[in-house]
């Protein structure tokens, strides 16, 4: 059993000192560490050392009966909360902090929604109760009704009984629960269970901990022990350092030295660290918090094996900074080195303008600018200043909208249909599939919505992130010859930027939520402040002299509103501001001027689409493309009843299913391709590597002859996926299930084998399995072949037909127009794919007729 536990809490609630509390009840601290003395056991980093503060989060580690706890210290100040955020996904379960004699905090929120977002279970702890008139029973309302109404104190079972129907029947019998059934609504969220402490006097943390271990163990027992493996990446750390450290935690299975993870790098050393010291381990097994040395191109965030990256974070700077040089610095020879931030944290998103010669950071506000530097001055040897450059705006979908996207050069193919809905601010991005498999495959249907996730896309309006959209793949179609990967990534670009263009983009700004206590006498002030920036305030609190004022107002107006306060209350006033989301921006005129930005002349985004017109490609511009699209869009079926009896793209698709040409045709062709005279053969006049003659051979593909095929008379080599496409019946299987439309195709070859003298060997297309290699194997009485990376099938047999024709008789089962020349000049015989059908199916008959005689 080992679990990952994280502390989370407002900046100055005690989160670093419940943590030494912890470790040192643990055994693993002889004695507790104080931020203000700097000696903290987890606060291992100078400035962390300097300022008294958590800026990065880390592991410590110690062993329990049956297993081991990781602790896990975040940061608790704002401008570091994209550090908490991806921390957490590392977590088991979290202690969420609250200070006794502060309360629920506008971020003590925050922290808790973002627990409530990744489902941790989560323990309050309830810290300085060693103040005179804090008391638990004072402070549990307020816990209700900032976090939530199932905050119980963990002794009080009859408030625990009441939120659950079996608790409580189970309370009325007995007159308390057991364990095992508060364990059990703890880590169903149910209830969030209240304990109460001192960290600074060492009060209350055993018994946390104690709890901590029967909670963990508990855990260990329920959950299932997955083999395959699986890991969520959460913190990359990679600046001036000798070696890159990818941190992860092992969610399933294990992971050994030398392994290769499923990105294709090799891991060098797996280190568990605790506090500043590391041990080197040979494995990692599930529930293990590790740091990974070795791969290069881990990105955190990432999930790997059988988890999924995760969505995007909901705290992000909103702030742009521009990193000015204050010594001889080369901007443009400085950037690669500062760009390692981006490897840390790519909220940072750390950028080059090469028309400014400008470097940008997008960061959270004045501390983590501060601390930025000194690490730029201390890791890098360079000096500079930040200058603020306005705040980050976002933008979302103005209207429902239907996208489309068509990708069609010579020889590509791809069309994708995506529908585009706002939603409530700080949804974020949304995606879903609302589409038969008849119509597309579950594959393609599953690249969109890759494709859909894996960049950042832009709005129209000032080229903004966008935000707050809900995806949801309608429609789409592929080629099964034609189809690559990145036609569907084209496509599925073009399709949102062409739904973007059709009805617009809002402007959203960020907000920021503030409590500003000044004076009372200068009150007045503030709210008329507030009203000039279109902020907004609930009623004015008076505290013994004091005010008190909350609400909420855009970053842009009141992110440096501390100077003003500070110069007119005479150093009397103070402001805490806390990330509140995205809005609909007040100014989106103004902005949309500042900005200058054109949609259309933005080439890295286009809205056009690429159809194929008269063997060409053409570019329609995007206010055509759905006059020209090849499947009909969802509100154009609703209108057509007869769309459901006519097949999708019948009559638009530009490549045919079966393009046979005739033999006499084709030495035609091969005569002029060679310079031959006509009464020459074709076959003496090929010569192989000559510019002239017609091939689709990839320059840099190495032939491998499958080690299982034995030398014998005659070869029957089928283009797999060519021939599953010509063939109706296999054609409905592969609309449905890929795996199950080639199996059904072997299951025929090998009956047609079993009724002809034919070696039969099916080649398939492997070409977009990234590090595929020419594999070969038995399939009952044939062969099948999957080809490798950037080979296609036709090329394999292109070049099997070349190496052996003079050797083998070789017949080829294709229905590819360029494919049959190149095979015919090479002497071997051809069979359409309609042929081939109509010669199998002569055959079954055959067998039944005499099966019947008999």
């Amino acid at each position: 059993m080992n679990t990952t536990w994280g502390i989370l809490a407002h900046v100055d609630a005690g989160k670093t000192t419940l943590s030494e509390a912890v470790l040192y009840n643990a055994g693993v601290l002889a004695s507790t560490g104080r931020v203000d003395k700097g000696d903290a056991f987890l606060d291992t980093d100078q400035q962390e050392k300097n300022r008294g503060i958590t800026i990065f989060s880390k592991p410590a580690v110690f062993d329990v009966e049956g297993g081991s706890i990781t602790l896990l210290d975040t940061p608790g100040h704002v401008d570091f909360a994209t550090e908490t955020e991806r921390a957490i996904w590392a977590l088991d379960f979290a202690i969420l902090l609250v200070s006794g004699t502060d309360g629920v905090q506008a971020h003590t929120k925050t922290l808790f929604d973002l627990l409530s977002k990744n489902k941790v279970p989560t323990i309050i702890f309830i810290n300085k109760m060693d103040m005179p008139s804090v008391e638990a029973d004072s402070l549990l309302p307020n816990l209700k009704e900032k976090l939530s109404g199932n905050c119980v104190l963990l002794s009080n079972h009859e408030d625990i009984a009441a939120e659950d129907e079996g608790a409580m029947e189970e309370f009325f019998e007995t007159g308390e629960l057991s364990d095992y059934r508060i364990y059990d609504m703890i880590i169903s969220r149910k209830i969030f269970p209240v304990l109460t402490g001192s960290a600074l006097k060492d009060s209350g943390v055993k018994e946390l901990l104690d709890f901590m271990k029967k909670l963990s163990e508990y855990s260990g027992e329920k959950k299932e022990k997955g083999t395959e493996f699986g890991a969520r990446i959460y913190k990359i750390e990679s600046l001036a350092r000798d070696t890159r450290l990818t941190f992860a935690k092992i969610t399933s299975g294990s992971l050994k030295v030398k392994n290769t993870l499923p990105n294709g790098e090799k891991v060098d050393q797996i280190r568990l660290y605790s506090g500043a010291k590391y041990t080197q381990i040979d494995e990692a097994k599930a529930g293990d918090v590790v740091a990974l040395i070795g791969p290069k191109a881990t990105f955190a965030g990432e999930g790997m094996g059988v988890e999924d990256n995760r969505p995007e974070l909901t705290l992000n700077p909103v702030l742009k900074y521009t990193l000015n040089f204050t010594d001889d610095t080369v901007p443009r020879l400085a950037y690669p080195k500062l760009s390692a931030f981006n490897d840390e944290d790519p909220s940072l998103n750390v950028s080059w303008n090469d028309k400014l010669e400008e470097i940008t950071f997008n960061l959270m506000g004045e501390v983590q600018t501060e601390i930025i530097l000194t690490r730029i001055e201390n890791e890098l040897g360079i000096k500079g200043e930040f200058v603020e450059s306005g705040v980050l705006y976002k933008e979302t979908v103005a209207d429902k909208v239907e996208g489309v996207g068509h990708f069609e050069p010579l020889r590509h193919y791809a069309e994708a249909h995506i529908l585009m809905e706002p939603l409530e601010p700080g949804s974020g991005i949304q995606v879903d599939a609302d589409v038969s498999t008849d119509d597309l495959a579950l594959n393609w249907q599953r690249l969109i919505t890759t494709h859909i996730l894996e960049k950042e896309h832009l709005g129209v309006s000032i080229g903004a992130p966008l935000t707050d959209v809900k995806f949801t793949v309608v429609g789409g179609r592929a080629h099964i010859k034609h189809t690559e990967g990145g036609d569907f990534r084209e496509a599925t670009y073009r399709a949102i930027r062409q739904g973007l263009m059709e009805v617009g983009t809002t402007i959203l700004e960020p907000y920021f939520n503030f409590e500003i206590s000044v004076p009372s006498e200068q009150i007045g002030r503030v709210m008329t402040d507030v009203e000039n920036m279109k902020g907004s305030f609930e009623v004015p609190e008076d505290n013994g002299g004091l005010s008190i004022i909350r609400g909420n107002a855009p970053a842009s107006q009141i992110r440096n509103y501390q100077s003003v306060l500070v110069t007119f209350t005479k150093g009397q006033g103070h402001i805490n501001l806390t990330f509140a989301g995205y809005s609909a921006c007040k100014n989106p005129d103004e902005v949309m001027e500042a900005y200058g930005y054109d949609p259309e002349a933005d080439i890295d985004n286009p809205a056009s689409s690429v159809f194929c017109s008269h063997g060409a490609a053409e570019v329609v511009p995007w206010y055509e493309v759905k006059d020209r699209c090849h499947v009909p869009c969802r509100q154009e079926k609703n209108n057509s009843a007869q769309d459901d009896e006519i097949p999708i793209n019948s009559k638009r698709m530009n490549h045919s299913e079966d393009e046979w040409l005739d033999p006499d045709e084709i030495d035609k062709i091969l005569q002029l391709a060679t310079h031959s005279n006509q009464g020459k053969n074709p076959k003496k006049g090929w010569h192989y590597g000559e510019s002239t003659r017609p091939r689709r051979v990839d320059s840099d593909y190495v032939y491998k002859a499958p080690k299982e095929i034995k030398a014998r008379d005659k070869y029957l080599l089928v283009d797999g996926y060519n021939l599953i496409y010509a063939w109706p019946e296999l054609k409905e299987v592969l609309d449905v299930n890929l795996d199950g439309a080639r199996g059904k195709l072997l299951d025929i070859l090998s009956n047609y084998k079993a009724m002809t003298d034919y070696n039969v060997i099916a080649v398939f297309d492997a070409y977009r399995v990234k590090g595929h290699e020419v594999t070969a194997s038995d399939y009952l009485n044939i062969h099948q072949v999957f080809t490798a990376e950037a080979q296609t099938a036709d090329a394999y047999i292109e070049r099997f037909t070349h190496e052996h024709g003079k050797k083998y008789d070789i017949t080829v089962v294709t229905s590819d127009g360029l494919e049959q020349v190149i095979i015919r000049g090479a002497g071997a015989r051809l069979i359409s794919s309609r042929e081939f059908i109509e010669e199998v199916e002569r055959k079954a008959r055959e067998l039944r007729e005499n099966y019947d005689i008999k």
